[in-house]
């Protein structure tokens, strides 16, 4: 009895499909075959799990099973081959695609950013992602002393010093209180704008939000800022300085700059 003819018989006796002479013949030959009665044994529990609806998962394995066990080589069939190699394009490629995406997302941003308006709305970032600055100390020619003003209490301490030149603003800020406070610098938006901020303590638990006519630093801890104006019509202007505890001020005070 080949390796097909045995399959069949297999399954038409599970089925109760058999005749009382096949099914005697069946029995013969599983008494005489322990491999092929171990099989039948396994078709047997799959069909009962596959009667009470757990049918998918023990079908693959059976099938499995019985190509394992029983020499099918005959009935393989070759493996199909793709016919058609497909190419692609070089601006369908991923990578193509990605780094166009990136440079519009940045040629974009740079040019909303430059049409922006002055009273835009505030955003607040972490104050250890502000790296780097776009003017140092040696940035502008004839820098002036402004003024610096100080606090100190038990609440919070503040040292500011701010120094302009006919391009510029500069202010340090060194900043200390054990419990959060905000301090705020206003301006005119229509001589000053905001060029960069620096924490140069890249403390992560102090924020720094810039809009168009001011800036609020939520201070806790101990933190020395960077922080650069333009100074765009280095006319005689005010930048107010004021601390808040739990919304109302501690402290206040104004720095006047060019004074000339």
């Amino acid at each position: 009895m080949n390796n097909k003819k045995i399959i069949g018989i297999i399954c038409k006796d599970l089925d109760q499909e058999l005749s009382a002479g096949e099914k005697a013949e069946l029995d013969d030959y599983l008494a005489s075959s322990p491999e092929v009665h171990q099989i039948y044994r396994q078709q047997a529990l799959i069909k009962k799990h596959l009667d009470e609806g757990q049918a998918s998962m023990i079908e693959v394995d059976f099938k499995k099973n019985i190509l394992n066990k029983i020499a099918m080589e005959a009935y393989k069939q070759p493996q199909k081959k793709d016919n058609v190699r497909l190419v692609h394009g070089f601006l369908s490629r991923p990578v193509v695609k990605f780094g166009f995406t990136f440079f519009m997302g940045i040629f974009m941003g740079f040019l909303i950013f430059s049409f922006l308006k002055a009273d835009f709305t505030g955003t607040s970032v972490q104050t250890n992602q502000m790296k780097g600055a776009f003017y140092d100390n040696e940035s502008a020619n004839n820098i002036i002393t402004a003024d610096v003003l100080q606090y100190d209490s038990p609440v919070a301490t503040a040292i500011i010093k701010v120094r302009y030149s006919t391009t510029m603003v500069e202010i340090t800020a060194e900043l200390t209180s054990n419990e959060p406070v905000k301090c705020n610098f206003l301006f005119d938006y229509n001589n000053f704008a905001v060029l960069n901020i620096q924490n140069s303590n890249v403390n992560n638990q102090t924020t720094a939000m810039a809009a168009g006519n001011f800036i609020q630093i939520n201070n806790m801890g101990e933190n020395k800022f960077l922080i650069y104006l333009s100074n765009k019509n280095a006319l005689q202007n005010n930048i107010d300085f004021k601390i808040m505890l739990n919304d109302s001020p501690i402290f206040q005070n104004s720095v006047q700059v060019n004074k000339d």
